[in-house]
C-alpha cells in the first residue's frame, strides 16, 4: 500500500514514532470526548509524538515537501505580502517566490479554501510545504511585529502637528487605559511583546540626540532593536510611566515604577527605572518573571557536587547562606529556588525586598518603603516578631541590616540573602568591613554561593572541533589528550549569536570548622580562598572550564569570564 493511501496513524506507527497501543488509547480519547480534533493533534497534544514528526509523516502521506524553518531566512521582499491577518487565520507564510509562483509553508496542508483564499488575494499560483505550526507562528512574529511598530511610530508622528503637540496628545492618551487603538500605546505593547518573546532580560528605552535607541538584553548582551525619531522620546516616556503608576509631569528627578503585562495567558511583571538625561528620561524595564523558567534547582546549572552542597545549606535550620555576585547575575533566581525547595504548609516564611521580584504562592512578601521608614532594618525588627522559620533578606546592603541578620541567624532562624561581591571568599572580608566582628560572621555563616551567569552554546549549531594548543594550556589540558570542544556559528534559531540562554556557573563555599576557625583569626581573603579549595570548594574558574569540556559554553566564554576578569 502507498503511504499516500495511509492513515497518518499508520505511518507513525510505520516510522517507529509511535506504538500500536498508543494509536489505540489516542483512538479512545478521541471516541469517549466526542473531540473534533485531529489524531495528529492529539498525539501532539500528549506529547507522544512532536510537530516535527507529524510533518514528516504528512510529507509522506500527501507527498506534499516538509521545510524546517529554523533552517530558512525568508527575504525581506516578502514581508507584507499576505496581510497579517490571513496569514495568523491559516497559520502560513511565504517564503519564496519566483515569477508568478509563490511557495508558502503552511501548517495545515488540508486547510485547501486557506490556499485558494491566498491564491486569489496574492493573485500568484500558491506553492504550498509543510512546517511546524509552532515555528511558522516565529516566523510571523518576526516579519510583522517590527514592522508595525515602525508603522505605529510613522502614524503617530504624522498625526501630530509638532513635538510639543504630539507629547501634549500623548500624555493624554496615556491616561486612558482603553485607548488601545492609539498608536502610540501600540508601539509601546509591541516593544513590550518583542522583548518577551526572545525572553529579553531587560529594556532599555535610551534618549539620544538623534534618535531613541530601544535596546534588549538577550543572554546578557544588549542589542538592537529598534533606532526611531527623537520626537517619540516624550511620547514613550510618558506611556510607560503611565502604566508604572509613576508622576508624569515630574522631569527632574529619578522615578521607579512596576507593571503588570499579560501575554500569551501569561502575566509578566516589570520592574521600571528612569533616570533623567540630557536628551530626556532613560528608562529601563526589567523583567522580574523567569520567563521559561520553572524554580526547580536542577535548572539553575549546579555541578552534581555544588548540588549537594547546595542541597545540604537550605535543609538547615540556622543560620546564614548568601548568595553573592554583580547585578544581573541571577541571584534572585537562585534564592526564589531556594525558598521554593523547603516551603511548606508548616514553615512560616517571610521576605522583605526592593522591589518584591517574584510573587510566591505561601509567602509572606513585604516591600520596603523608605520614604516611609520601611527600610531593611525596619521591617527586620518587625519580622522577628511574626514568629518566622526562614527570612528572607532581598539585599544586605549596610551594617544595620547586616548586624540583624547575624542575631537572627544565631538566635535560631535561617536567612537568606544577597550580597555584591566578586566570589564568596570576598563576602567574609565585605560583612566584616560592615561592622560585624569576624567571631560573629562564623558564628552566623552557614556557607556562600557565588554565582555568574555564562552564554550557553546553541545546540542546534555548535561547532565540534580539536583544541589547539593555546587552548589546552589554558584550560590545563594533557596536549596528547583526545577531546573535543565546541565553538559558536550562529543560525536562524539563535538569531545568528552563537549562543542560545544562559548557564550559571557558581563556588560554594560550606563553613568548615576549618574555615570558621580561620575566619575567626582574621585570615586574609586570600588566603581563606585557598583553604576554601582544601576543604572541596570548586573554583567559579573551574566550574566554567568544566562546562567548556561538557559542551555547554565556549571557549572564547571562558577567556571572557575568567581570563579578562581576573
Amino acid at each position: 500500500m502507498k503511504a499516500g493511501n495511509l492513515k497518518i496513524g499508520q505511518i507513525l506507527i510505520n516510522s517507529g514514532d509511535i506504538t500500536e497501543e498508543q494509536l489505540e488509547q489516542v483512538l479512545q480519547k478521541q471516541k469517549e470526548s466526542q473531540t473534533k480534533k485531529r489524531i495528529a493533534d492529539l498525539l501532539i497534544e500528549d506529547k507522544i509524538v512532536t510537530e516535527q514528526q507529524v510533518c514528516r509523516a504528512l510529507e509522506k502521506q500527501l507527498f506534499m515537501p516538509y521545510v524546517d524553518l529554523d533552517e530558512i531566512t525568508i527575504p525581506e521582499s516578502l514581508n507584507g505580502l499576505i496581510p497579517e491577518e490571513m496569514a495568523q487565520k491559516n497559520m502560513v507564510i511565504p517564503i519564496e517566490q519566483e515569477g508568478r509562483f509563490l511557495t508558502v509553508a503552511i501548517g495545515d496542508p488540508l486547510n485547501y479554501k486557506g490556499l485558494k483564499d491566498l491564491s486569489i488575494t496574492t493573485k500568484m499560483k500558491i506553492m504550498p510545504v509543510i512546517a511546524e505550526p509552532s515555528k511558522i507562528s516565529v516566523k510571523l512574529r518576526e516579519m510583522y511585529a517590527a514592522q508595525k511598530a515602525i508603522d505605529d511610530a510613522k502614524e503617530f508622528l504624522e498625526s501630530k502637528g509638532g513635538k510639543s503637540q504630539a507629547q501634549k496628545e500623548a500624555e493624554e492618551a496615556a491616561k486612558d487605559a482603553n485607548a488601545n487603538d492609539q498608536p502610540i500605546i501600540r508601539f509601546v505593547n509591541t516593544m513590550i511583546e518583542e522583548a518577551i518573546f526572545p525572553k529579553c532580560s531587560d529594556i532599555h528605552i535610551e534618549p539620544m540626540e538623534k534618535c531613541l535607541r530601544i535596546r534588549f538584553r538577550i543572554d546578557g548582551k544588549l542589542q538592537i532593536y529598534m533606532e526611531t525619531s527623537p520626537e517619540l522620546i516624550p511620547s514613550v516616556t510618558s506611556r510607560i510611566k503611565f502604566i508604572g503608576n509613576m508622576n508624569i509631569a515630574e522631569k527632574r528627578i529619578p522615578q521607579d515604577g512596576r507593571i503588570n503585562y499579560r501575554v500569551g495567558g501569561k502575566d509578566i511583571d516589570f520592574r521600571i527605572s528612569v533616570l533623567p538625561s540630557v536628551f530626556g528620561e532613560k528608562i529601563v524595564m526589567r523583567i522580574t518573571t523567569s520567563l521559561g523558567m520553572e524554580l526547580k534547582k536542577q535548572n539553575i546549572g549546579f555541578l552534581p557536587e555544588n548540588l549537594k552542597k547546595f542541597d545540604h545549606l537550605v535543609r538547615s535550620n540556622r543560620g546564614i547562606i548568601l548568595v553573592t555576585g554583580a547585578t544581573g547575575s541571577g541571584k534572585s533566581t537562585t534564592l526564589y529556588t531556594a525558598l521554593n525547595e523547603v516551603k511548606s504548609e508548616d514553615i512560616n516564611i517571610i521576605t522583605v525586598e526592593d522591589p518584591v521580584e517574584m510573587l510566591q504562592t505561601g509567602i509572606t512578601q513585604v516591600q520596603t518603603n523608605e520614604k516611609a521608614g520601611l527600610t531593611f532594618a525596619a521591617a527586620l525588627r518587625s519580622i522577628l516578631r511574626q514568629d518566622p522559620d526562614i527570612i528572607m533578606i532581598g539585599e544586605i546592603r549596610d551594617g544595620e541590616t547586616a548586624g540583624i541578620a547575624v542575631q537572627a541567624a544565631i538566635t535560631g532562624h535561617l536567612v537568606l540573602s544577597t550580597l555584591h561581591t566578586y566570589d564568596a571568599p570576598s563576602s567574609v572580608a565585605r560583612l566584616v568591613d560592615m561592622g560585624i566582628e569576624p567571631y560573629m560572621v562564623s558564628s552566623a555563616l552557614l556557607g556562600i554561593i557565588a554565582q555568574k551567569l555564562a552564554r550557553r552554546l546553541c545546540v542546534e549549531c555548535k561547532q565540534a572541533y580539536s583544541p589547539d594548543m593555546n587552548e589546552r594550556i589554558a584550560l590545563n589540558l594533557d596536549q596528547n589528550e583526545e577531546i573535543t570542544l565546541y565553538r559558536k556559528v550562529g543560525c536562524e534559531k539563535c538569531n545568528k549569536k552563537g549562543y542560545k540562554g544562559r548557564i550559571a556557573v557558581h563556588e560554594i563555599m560550606l563553613l568548615t570548622g576549618t574555615l570558621k576557625r580561620a575566619i575567626t583569626e582574621g585570615v586574609s581573603t586570600d588566603d581563606l580562598r585557598e583553604m576554601a579549595v582544601k576543604e572541596g570548594m570548586i573554583p567559579m574558574k573551574e566550574n566554567v572550564r568544566i562546562n567548556v569540556l561538557k559542551g555547554l559554553t565556549s571557549y572564547e566564554e571562558y577567556i571572557d569570564m575568567t581570563i579578562n576578569n581576573d
